[in-house]
């Protein structure tokens, strides 16, 4: 099966809708929801003929229900049909979707949603059982579910500790009264002093306290500001992917960027793609972190972070 609308990167979602025809669908409404759009199990998602299969799979795109929720999303429904008639239209789709499966594992794992990112893992290597990021997904998987079952055992052995009652301890008794210090041989008491006070006669003044030189003021302390190295140059760009362009923006004719954070890796790849900002927001950021995650970058001594900002722009409306 030809697709012909493959062709524009900014209108690729649409034309995999339309993969199977020579004209694009015109753009439907979200329909109802009903007992009959509930995710399907495995055996009858399996027994159902092609074109309802193919029907489910387009509408979870129109409906961006690209990986989610289980079961019941256009990644799974385009699987199903490749295992009954791999063409090229169900290949590019799941070409198309397999950034946002590997977004949403990083994601989950980030998150510490191990089951969802253990479910989004295994989407992704029914997709493409070599893909690159698979065994680095897979190892963080398996140290953060490691981290996981060493927290929760401690949790359970603190709980289980006995509770010890503090011990009581015995108060400690009064100071006894102060006794009347003796008044050493030839001094006199007089009637005003009390007992205990100390006398006058044969005692030596206490000391006149030295005279403490004045401290020399010592300067505050200089803070010596150190210059920043140079940031290091960026690594050439080997392989661009524009973005889609998202349906509801098109077909309102709204226009956009959004502002993008990412790694390159050594050996070039791209992962911990985030939005730093988009405007307006909620519209464009999907398609943003999809593109940024097809980028390659020419090889680099070490890791580097950095910015990239996506333009979403329409083509002018045909006059007349």
């Amino acid at each position: 099966m030809r697709c012909s609308g493959l062709a524009g990167a900014g209108l690729l979602m649409l034309a995999l809708v339309g993969c199977g025809g020579s004209q694009v669908p015109p753009v439907q409404e979200a329909p109802v929801s009903t007992a009959e759009d509930a995710a399907l199990p495995a055996p009858v998602l399996e027994q159902m003929e092609t074109q309802p299969l193919r029907a489910r799979a387009e509408a979870a795109l129109r409906e961006q229900r690209l990986h989610t929720p289980a079961g019941d999303n256009a990644v799974e429904y385009y699987l199903a049909l490749r295992e009954r008639e791999p063409d090229a239209g169900v290949a590019a789709a799941l070409a198309e979707l397999q950034p946002y499966v590997l977004i949403s594992s990083e994601q989950a794992l980030g998150q510490q949603q191990l089951d969802e990112a253990r479910r989004l893992i295994g989407l992704l290597a029914r997709m493409d059982a070599h893909a690159p990021a698979l065994p680095r997904l897979r190892e963080s998987l398996r140290v953060a579910q490691e981290k996981a079952d060493r927290d929760e055992g401690a949790r359970i052995a603190e709980a289980a500790k006995p509770v010890v009652a503090p011990v009581a301890t015995a108060a400690a008794p009064a100071p006894a009264a102060a006794l009347p210090r003796a008044v050493p041989p030839g001094a006199t008491l007089s009637a005003a002093t009390p007992a205990n006070a100390t006398t006058s006669a044969n005692v030596a003044p206490p000391p006149a306290p030295e005279p403490v030189a004045p401290k020399e003021s010592t300067p505050p302390p200089t803070v010596v500001a150190r210059a920043e190295p140079a940031p290091t140059a960026l690594p050439r760009l080997l392989r661009d992917a524009a973005p889609r362009y998202p349906l509801a923006a098109r077909n309102r004719r709204i226009e956009g960027s959004v502002q993008v954070a990412f790694t390159i890796q050594p050996d070039g790849s791209v992962t911990d793609v985030r939005t730093v900002s988009a405007q307006p927001e909620g519209l464009f950021e999907q398609a943003a972190l999809a593109a940024a995650a097809r980028w390659q970058f020419e090889a680099t001594p070490r890791r580097v972070t950095t910015t990239r900002t996506l333009t979403f722009q329409l083509p002018p409306e045909p006059k007349g």
